[in-house]
Order: C-alpha cells, then sequence, then structure tokens
C-alpha cells in the first residue's frame, strides 16, 4: 500500500461550495475523499470540474438532500456498493462503497435524527443498524477498509464544547452513542481519538450564535479503521481553516495519513526463553502445573498436527485460556466469555504468557495464594489448521485457521486490536461456515460446560456456596403419623378417590412475607395414594404411572400407612447430582425405575384426616416424621431452607438447577394453580407443543430442530413459537424421529407458520407431542430465544399449553385483581387517556405487529390522517383474530362503544354514522380490532352533496407494474383535458386511487353518473388496456377502472390508513411526479411510512382542500353524456 492521506468533508451543497472545495483540494491534495450532503441530483454533479482538478469521481446523487461521493487523486475509483447494503429500500442517497489505492473505502451520511423522539430518530436507529451488520461483514472480508464520513453522532462528552444546549439533540442521544460504540466494540479504530486521547478537536460548527468564531463546535465526522489498516495510521487532523472561508459548509474536512510501511513482525522469543514469564509466576512445588519446558520448536511439515486446547479456568473471574501451539510453545489468550459459534460475536481475548505444550492436558486445583488460583478442566482440545504463515500471522495480529476439536469445529480468526491495555487485546471470531451458529440458537458454552477428558465441570467460585443448612425436620411439637388429627384445622374425612395438585405461580421476584423455600426439581409431578396396603402412583393429570414406578411404589407401601395422598417428584440426578430430564426419560424408557428417587414434599390427607386446611409447615412437619420410618434409596424428602430466596436461587442456579418453589407459611393446600406456592426459575422453562421439524444439516441426523407452538390465551388458536435445535443426543435425536415419523401432516396446525426461508425443508406434524424446553425469553413476536430441549412430556394434553408468564411478586394479604390488564398512554396534548385491553395481541402474523403497534402507528401519524377523516362518515374494518382470521366491515356504530366516536346522520341516512375526529377515536377504533377505516365522499355537514370522487384502478393480478403507471397516467390525461384537478394516493393494495375534488353542489347520482361516463369514456378509447366493467373475466389482460365507489354509502380506504393485508401496507398520497418512480401500491407499511413523512418537504394533497370546481355541461358533452 502506497502512503496516502483520506479526507470526509461535508460540502453541505456542492454547487454552492463547488468553489470551496476545490481551493481545498489544490492546497491540501488529498488523495481519496468523501464527501456528503451533496444536495443535487446526479447529473448535476461537478464531474467535470472535479476531473480537471485531477480527481475520478464516484457519485450517489439526490434531489435537494442527502447525496455522497467518493474522489480519487490520479485514479478512477472502482464502484463496490452504491447504497447501503440490507437497507435496499431506503430511497435515500446515503452510502457509497469503492476501492481505491488498495483500499476500501464508505463514504457515509448518516441520518441526523431530528427532531427526537420520532420518526426521524427512529429511521436514523434503523440505518444505524444496517451500518453496522455491513461494518461486520466487512470486517470479515480481510481488506483495508475505512470509514468515513458525517456519523452525527457525538461520540462523547468530550467531543462538544459544552452539552448544555444540545442534550436534546439526536446527536447527543445515547442510542446514538451505543450504536457508535458498537462499531468501535468490532474493532474499528476512530483515527482522530486514537491519536489525540487527550484534545478537544471539532469537525462542525453550527451557523448561529457566532459558534465558529467562538470554537464552539462538536466532532461528528469521523474516519473509522479496521484492523488490517489501523497499523497504517500515521498522523489525522481537521483542515478548520476551510470552515473561515467565505460562504463555507458548516463542516471542515477532516483527514489521516496512512504509512506504506507495514507493522514489523515481532521475532519469536528463543526456546529458552519462551517460557520465561510463564516459570517467573508460579512455585511448581506447591503447584500440580506442569513445568514443562519450551520444544525445540522444530517446524511441522505437516500443519495439521499442531495442538491446541481450550481450558475452563475459575480463577479470580471464571474465563476460558484459549491456547495454540506455535514455535515449540502454547500461545495463549484469556477469553472471559468463552467462544461463541456466533461471527456476529467477537469475543475478547487477552493475550497472556505462553505456556508449555503439557500443559494442554493439565486439569486440577491451583491453590490459593497461587498464580491463577481456581480449578482447571480441559473444556476442548484437538487439532489447529492455520490457513497461511502462522508465524508471520501471528506476528501481523490477524491469525486465521481451522479448529478439528471435540466440541469446535471450522474456520475462526485472532485479531489484535489497538485498546488500550496492559496486555495486548484481541478478538476471537468465529468464521461464517457450516460449523457457526446464531447464539440465540445455540450457546456451546452453556450447553457444554464439561471437560472433554473427565467429564467434570466447574460451578464458579463467586457463586458457589454449601447447601443452606435446611430447617429441623423434627419441631418439638411436631404431630406423629398416628395422631393427625391433633394438626391444626385437621378434619375426619374419607380417603378421595382422585386428587389434583397444587401448582405454583411463575414469578419474577421473590415476594414480601414469610415463605419458605424448596429446590424445584427437573422431573415429573408424582401424587401416591396409599389406602389399605394398596399403592398408586398418579400423574397431575390423572393418569397411573405405578407400573413405571415399582420401586417407588414399593419404598412408599413400607412405611404402613393406613390411607394417605402424598405430594412429589420423581427425578434422576446426573453424574453431578443435580436432578437431569432427560436421564429421567432415559430411566422410563429403559425400566430403570431404581435409578429414581421421588422427593416428597406434601401430605394433603394421613390416615383418615384431611390435612388440606392444615398450615404447609405443620403438613410438612407430619410428612418429615412420616419419612423417618424409611430407609429406602428411592425415597426422599425434600427439604426446605432457611437462607434468603435470593441466596438460594443464586446457590441453585450455579448448580445448574431449575430453580425454587416457594410457599407461603400457614396457607392451605389448594388444589388448582395458587399465589400461595410461587416458582423462581433460573432459566424460563415450560413445555410447548411439537408442530414440525426441519431437515438436518451436516452432521446431524434423523431431524434439524423442533418447531414448536403455544394455544392463544384468549382464542386458544394455536400459535407458532419458534424452534428449537439444541439439546439432543444421537440416541434422542432417534428415538424422538421414531416418534414424530407417524404424525405427518400435509398441513401445518398453526394459524400462522414461518414463511419464505424459515419454511424451507419443513415437515408438519399433528399436534400431540409436547417438548420440554428452557429458554431466556418469548419475543413480542411469540417466538423463543436461546432454546434448550430437555425431553418430551407425556403427562400434559397439548391442548392445554400456554405461554407461562411469570407474574410480578405481590406483598401479602393484597387483593388480587383478575380484570383483564390495560396500557394506557396520552394522547399527544395531554388530554385524554387512550386505553388498550390485549396491547401485545399479534393482528399481523408476517410482520409480528401487534395491537399496541398499530395504535402507536395511527398516533404517530394522527396529524396526517385526522384531516382526511374529519367530519367525514367512516366505515371500519375488524379483525377480532387478526388479519388472518375472519373480517368485519362495519358501517356503523349501534353495537359498539367506542370511546371518542361521534354518531350523527341517522335521518339522512337511515341508519347511525360514524366520525373519526379525535385522536381518542382513532385509538378507541384500534381498541375495537379495527384494522382499515375507510371514508365517505361527502361531509358530515352535507352529507346529500359529494365533494369528490375517485376512480380505483384494479389491474388484473398477471399484469406488471408499470402497467398500472401507464394506465394511471393515460387517465391523469384524460382528466386535465377535461379540465379536472386530481390528485394521487396508493390503494395500499394492487391498484392507484385518483382523486377529484369537487365543489358540493351536484347531488350522489349526477357525480356517480358522470364518474361512469368518464370511465366508459377512457374504455372506449383504449379498449385494449381498460375495461369498465366489473368482474374477473372483463379484466383480464386490462385495468378495470372502478367507479362504484361514488354512490351515497359507498366508502374508499382513507389516506394513510392501514389495510389489513399481510404486512399491514398503507393507502399513501403521493405527487404526480413520483409515480413513475413508484414501485407498489404497497409499497409503505406501518413499520416505513414514517420515514418518507419525515423527508417531505410539503403535502402532496395540500393543495386538495382548497381547489374549488364542478362538473360542467361542457365535461358531459366532451364525454357523451347529456
Amino acid at each position: 500500500m502506497q502512503n496516502l492521506k483520506i479526507a470526509t468533508f461535508n460540502v453541505n451543497g456542492i454547487g454552492a461550495r463547488l468553489p470551496n472545495l476545490l481551493q481545498w483540494l489544490d492546497k491540501e491534495q488529498p488523495d481519496i475523499v468523501c464527501l456528503q450532503e451533496l444536495k443535487g441530483k446526479d447529473k448535476a454533479f461537478p464531474a467535470a470540474e472535479l476531473e480537471a482538478a485531477g480527481y475520478g469521481c464516484l457519485h450517489h446523487g439526490q434531489a435537494a438532500w442527502n447525496g455522497v461521493a467518493i474522489l480519487a487523486r490520479d485514479s478512477e475509483p472502482l464502484l463496490i456498493h452504491k447504497g447501503l447494503p440490507g437497507a435496499e429500500d431506503d430511497s435515500q442517497s446515503r452510502y457509497l462503497e469503492a476501492a481505491v489505492h488498495g483500499v476500501v473505502v464508505g463514504c457515509l451520511y448518516l441520518p441526523n435524527g431530528n427532531p427526537q423522539p420520532g420518526p426521524k430518530f427512529d429511521y436514523k436507529l434503523k440505518w444505524f443498524e444496517h451500518l453496522i451488520e455491513h461494518a461486520r461483514t466487512l470486517q470479515a472480508s480481510e481488506h483495508p477498509v475505512v470509514l468515513a464520513g458525517d456519523f452525527n453522532v457525538v461520540p462523547t462528552d468530550f467531543d462538544i464544547y459544552n452539552t448544555r444546549s444540545w442534550l436534546k439533540d439526536a446527536l447527543l442521544q445515547p442510542q446514538s452513542r451505543e450504536c457508535y460504540q458498537r462499531l468501535l466494540d468490532q474493532g474499528w479504530v476512530d483515527s482522530v481519538r486514537h491519536l489525540y486521547p487527550e484534545e478537544r478537536v471539532y469537525t462542525f460548527w453550527d451557523y448561529f450564535r457566532q459558534h465558529w468564531q467562538k470554537n464552539s463546535g462538536l466532532r461528528i465526522d469521523h474516519l473509522l479503521l479496521n484492523p488490517v489498516l489501523a497499523p497504517h495510521l500515521k498522523n489525522a487532523g481537521v483542515d478548520a481553516w476551510v470552515r473561515g472561508e467565505e460562504h463555507a459548509s458548516d463542516h471542515a474536512p477532516t483527514w489521516i495519513e496512512l504509512s506504506s510501511r507495514k507493522t514489523r513482525a515481532k521475532k519469536t522469543p528463543k526456546a529458552n526463553k519462551a517460557l520465561d514469564e510463564y516459570h517467573h509466576k508460579r512455585d511448581f512445588d506447591t503447584t500440580s502445573e506442569p513445568a514443562g519446558g519450551a520444544s525445540k520448536g522444530k517446524k511441522r511439515t505437516e500443519p495439521n498436527a499442531l495442538q491446541f486446547c481450550i481450558q475452563k479456568h475459575d480463577a479470580s473471574r471464571l474465563h476460558y485460556d484459549f491456547r495454540l501451539e506455535l514455535d515449540g510453545t502454547l500461545k495463549s489468550w484469556a477469553v472471559p466469555k468463552g467462544p461463541s459459534l456466533d461471527p456476529k460475536n467477537k469475543r475478547l481475548a487477552v493475550h497472556v504468557e505462553d505456556h508449555p505444550l503439557d500443559y494442554a492436558t493439565f486439569e486440577g486445583s491451583i491453590p490459593e495464594g497461587h498464580y491463577g488460583a481456581g480449578d482447571v478442566i480441559v473444556w476442548d482440545r484437538g487439532l489447529w489448521k492455520p490457513l497461511s504463515d502462522p508465524a508471520q500471522a501471528y506476528a501481523k495480529g490477524r491469525l486465521k485457521f481451522e479448529l478439528q476439536g471435540e466440541k469446535l469445529g471450522g474456520v475462526w480468526n485472532l485479531v489484535k486490536t489497538h485498546m488500550p491495555g496492559k496486555q495486548e487485546q484481541w478478538f476471537l471470531i468465529k468464521h461464517q461456515d457450516e460449523f457457526a451458529r446464531a447464539e440465540s440458537d445455540y450457546d456451546v458454552v452453556k450447553a457444554e460446560p464439561h471437560s472433554v477428558l473427565s467429564e467434570r465441570t466447574i460451578v464458579p467460585k463467586k457463586t458457589r456456596a454449601a447447601q443452606a443448612k435446611p430447617v429441623d425436620k423434627a419441631p418439638a411439637r411436631r404431630a406423629t403419623p398416628t395422631r393427625a388429627k391433633k394438626l391444626e384445622n385437621a378434619v375426619a374425612s374419607a380417603l378421595p378417590q382422585s386428587l389434583k395438585p397444587e401448582l405454583a405461580t411463575l414469578v419474577d421476584s421473590a415476594p414480601e412475607g414469610e415463605w419458605r423455600y424448596e429446590i424445584k426439581f427437573d422431573g415429573y409431578r408424582i401424587l401416591a395414594r396409599v389406602e389399605d396396603g394398596k399403592v398408586q402412583l398418579f400423574t397431575r393429570n390423572g393418569n397411573d404411572w405405578t407400573h413405571k414406578l415399582p420401586r417407588q411404589a414399593e419404598a412408599i407401601a413400607s412405611l404402613g400407612l393406613t390411607s394417605a395422598w402424598l405430594d412429589g417428584e420423581v427425578v434422576v440426578a446426573n453424574e453431578h447430582g443435580v436432578p437431569d430430564f432427560q436421564a429421567l426419560q432415559n430411566a422410563f424408557e429403559q425400566a430403570r425405575s431404581g435409578n429414581i428417587v421421588y422427593y416428597l414434599f406434601d401430605l394433603p390427607f394421613l390416615n383418615g384426616m384431611d390435612l388440606r386446611d392444615v398450615p404447609v409447615e405443620q403438613r410438612r412437619g407430619a410428612l418429615a416424621k412420616v419419612l423417618e420410618r424409611s430407609d429406602s434409596e428411592v425415597l426422599k424428602y425434600s427439604a426446605d431452607f432457611a437462607e434468603t430466596p435470593e441466596a438460594l436461587l443464586n446457590s441453585a442456579c450455579d448448580m445448574h438447577m431449575e430453580g425454587l418453589i416457594g410457599k407461603r407459611v400457614g396457607s392451605a393446600y389448594q388444589s388448582r394453580r395458587s399465589g400461595d406456592w410461587i416458582k423462581l426459575k433460573c432459566k424460563r422453562r415450560q413445555e410447548f407443543v411439537i408442530v414440525g421439524y426441519t431437515e438436518p444439516k451436516g452432521s446431524r441426523s434423523k431431524f434439524g430442530a423442533l418447531l414448536l407452538g403455544l394455544h392463544d390465551d384468549d382464542s386458544g388458536e394455536l400459535r407458532y413459537a419458534g424452534k428449537v435445535g439444541t439439546g439432543f443426543t444421537q440416541a434422542t435425536l432417534a428415538t424422538i424421529f421414531a416418534q414424530l415419523t407417524p404424525l405427518e401432516v400435509k398441513k401445518p396446525a398453526v394459524v400462522n407458520p414461518p414463511t419464505g426461508f424459515e419454511a424451507k425443508g419443513v415437515h408438519w406434524l399433528k399436534p400431540a407431542l409436547l417438548a420440554e424446553v428452557a429458554f431466556a425469553e418469548i419475543t413480542q413476536d411469540g417466538a423463543v430465544r436461546q432454546a434448550v430441549f430437555h425431553g418430551l412430556r407425556n403427562d400434559k394434553p397439548a391442548e392445554s399449553i400456554t405461554e407461562e408468564r411469570p407474574a410480578p411478586a405481590v406483598k401479602p394479604k393484597t387483593a388480587r385483581k383478575t380484570k383483564a390488564m390495560t396500557q394506557t398512554e396520552p394522547d399527544k396534548k395531554g388530554s385524554t387517556t387512550l386505553r388498550l385491553t390485549h396491547p401485545q395481541r399479534v393482528i399481523d402474523p408476517a410482520s409480528g405487529a401487534t395491537k399496541r403497534d398499530l395504535a402507536d402507528y395511527y398516533i404517530s401519524i394522527s396529524e396526517w390522517i385526522l384531516p382526511q377523516l374529519l367530519n367525514r362518515p367512516v366505515a371500519l374494518v375488524r379483525a377480532p383474530d387478526s388479519i388472518g382470521g375472519e373480517l368485519f366491515f362495519q358501517k356503523n356504530a349501534e353495537h359498539l362503544a367506542i370511546p371518542g366516536i361521534e354518531i350523527i346522520g341517522k335521518e339522512e341516512t337511515g341508519h347511525p354514522v360514524m366520525l373519526i375526529n379525535n385522536i381518542e377515536a382513532l385509538v378507541g377504533a384500534v381498541q375495537m380490532n379495527s384494522i382499515e377505516l375507510h371514508t365517505w365522499n361527502a361531509l358530515s355537514k352535507n352529507l346529500k352533496k359529494p365533494d369528490r370522487f375517485i376512480l380505483d384502478l384494479d389491474p388484473d393480478p398477471a399484469l406488471p407494474w408499470k402497467s398500472m403507471i401507464e394506465a394511471t397516467q393515460l387517465t391523469l390525461t384524460v382528466l386535465d383535458e377535461l379540465g379536472l384537478k386530481s390528485f394521487l394516493k396508493t390503494s395500499g393494495g394492487k391498484g392507484i386511487h385518483i382523486v377529484v375534488p369537487l365543489t358540493p353542489k351536484a347531488d350522489w347520482d349526477a357525480v356517480k353518473s358522470f364518474s361512469h361516463a368518464v370511465v366508459k369514456h377512457i374504455a372506449n378509447l383504449l379498449p385494449d388496456r381498460f375495461s369498465a366493467v366489473s368482474g374477473p373475466k372483463n379484466r383480464v389482460g386490462k385495468i378495470f377502472i372502478d367507479y362504484l365507489r361514488n354512490g351515497m354509502g359507498a366508502t374508499t380506504i382513507c389516506a394513510y390508513a392501514a389495510r389489513s393485508r399481510e404486512g399491514l401496507p398503507v393507502s399513501v398520497p403521493i405527487f404526480k411526479e413520483e409515480l413513475k418512480d413508484l414501485k407498489g401500491a404497497n409499497q409503505w407499511t406501518v413499520r416505513n411510512l414514517h420515514e418518507r413523512l419525515g423527508e417531505l418537504d410539503a403535502d402532496p394533497w395540500a393543495d386538495l382542500p382548497g381547489t374549488r370546481q364542478t362538473i360542467t355541461a361542457q365535461m358531459r358533452k366532451r364525454i357523451g353524456l347529456t
């Protein structure tokens, strides 16, 4: 690479600043220049003037706004991307990427985002997310890359003269700064700040309050270098003199200088010196670590023979030591979070001292007081294959290699950063290949915690604690089994034939009050019935499992009880003593009931007495006394603990248990889900209905992932809930697959199946099987994240499976409301409270949009849509079961109580019509599950005289979109020739609406007849293009112009209203000049319309309300209407 000077300059209008630009280029002679805010179309770009100055050009212009360009001195930039990858639907000219002088240059103009909060700020953050994703791709390319431009972000308070006047500005918002920091976290180097960490450097001074003269500036123009290019950084600065010129931009050019000299390779230490630091830090008389000695460093003839290992090390903090054999030692990096199979995750790797080769098999405990004190296991090991000369790559700080381990495989990168620190800081990054997996699907560190040598695992010291001391099992006044009648509230009773268990309520934190806590077991709930020596064991749903648990039934029979119901859970512990649901299933499948332990925790009935109203602590005391008679290894008492729930939960989670069960002191036993029993979980976990599976990939056999479903709480519909693809062994894959294939069906059982790529290779199943799945969360879209399979369940009916949501902890003796939850929000004027029930109900499964999203949309565009609704009768399209269900067209509100909606006009129309004149009514319509809003062609003050007519162009679906554009242009021409001014909007569906405003003089019949005559006139002029007759057979290859919307009571979708179609598209007014560039009638949706509105300089329909025109006799005559 040659010596280079690279600059970025927001010119704030290249037409006005061209003299300044040329002056600067001539004086400073930069090699590469990134320009922003050209404010001109491509045809107006001054390419000739710049070429005369010695610069080749690439430009991406836009009328009046935005625009970017890349200039190269004595060269022509080679275009890579025009527009930001991933943001292809972005119509603004903000990104240009090219190869110039051996460097990849990304020139960007990030959205300003003001005012915030609002649609422009949302657009900024969305654009930033696309940039972050593309920057990640550039990092992986291994090319030298610079990202240069106006980022519209002040990274820190040190980068601005004073924050006081800018606190509400989008440039300083935490979200903007966080996005910028995420770029730096990828390894990008902020050039100016890297070289001048303690100097105030500004690149922008606005035109107000003499900020330039006072040097009251901001640093928002940045040049970011990737790790390949950063070592060449030599100098950086700002040509502030340009800002002081006449007619200057409010920005000054910011530049960097890169040296052609590459970083010199560090010499590898001699063999006898390589381990000096390692030996210096250790006392081999007391530590069991190998002393070792560096090998001679004999060059390998077969690179595949190089070994690697990863050791899980619980020192001052739990971390993972990543070690590669190179030049006779193990080069070592401490990775705090451990490796990730997700290429999006760049794991920090701190370079530490070399270790001897025989350290690769070391497992043990380093004594306290010694360097690295703590437990060590070999988490993974195998061979590594460098993909280039390893010594040179290591010296350059960029190792690319392939791992062949027991847990890790595929291609990886170790990249040295230039972040400050006492030790070198690198990134360990998984390359995108067949071994890569999204961390939300599979976190290899969490999923596979064990040693590959010994199957040991490590519980971190900072959370490790001895199990809390159990409460005394034999309090002084504990009753004996034969004297249960002395217990408080115990009553004599016959033993019931069946008993429903008490179920715990999931909560998000421990409540106040007096509670006793037990370990939550990972097993099957079992109730034992004893009568006259006969023992029966039942699941929570009443299935008799006595034959499956003969050892447990025998142990209960040996207790010598006359009659009883006992409550507990059966589990199997793994090699670490922790309950393991998969192991339990294996035990059942292999009929090994001797491995199953029945933990008992309650005693609702005992020896002719009903103990359900006895306080729980007394019932458990009686149970403990009963179990004193047993010495069985398959029957145990579930102890409670005297520690705080927080400490207990930490210990349970550290030991990889499921969580805690809390029971309110003094509570009775209730055969239902109760707030007196609660559960606190380490990780959310519940049953899901299995609705399908995917084809296996790579080395996986049988199937890839299970598709999951949950029933909706309100409608009972089975809805898609994501996938689980981890937690399986080869044995369970085969066992489960044998149960899946008989259940295959052609159509999905879920009402919102995945589409597109997500649906590829899916086999749908009859919803009969249940999967026990642990997961981090269920997203707003209803999909599980970080799901791990724990086993199949057959103790519950599939129809009962819904999302188990954690409830907030409640205070003792607090009344609990059963009323439906509501969500409120003040309107923009703060005068009204808007209420939504079930705000998270998904109304569009395709986009995941919720009822709250639609309400938020209508609130955000209220200033645009309310003028279209004001005093105009409206009809609603309601979707109580989402847009995939049955839709209802509602023209009056006789049976609906919609807040804020006005009812008028019964005398004139024969039925009461609705008006939506404010935000309360707008959101009230959403509350009643309305999506579409359709309006009349008349105002409420004069319902008998229309004030417009509408022509709806409806195409044959087989026609290309350009046919619609041409048809619209032809129709506009006819209207123009008649002397009628018209306005356009997209339908939000397939066509275009042409709106012709009228002074309300003619009645409905006259206007409808005229519009019909216009349509027939157009169809007669161009019969091969248009049809004036409705029906599919009449518009084959043609476009039907619908005039039927122009009768009294007929309606058309309101401008800016959503459509009940996939993606929730919107009907949007447009300028006639925009028609030729329109991509479709559904181009804008509730998710992206704010971007368009934020960029508009004027309202496309600004002139519509003031247009005064009538249908004249001459117009009638011209179209043959007499």
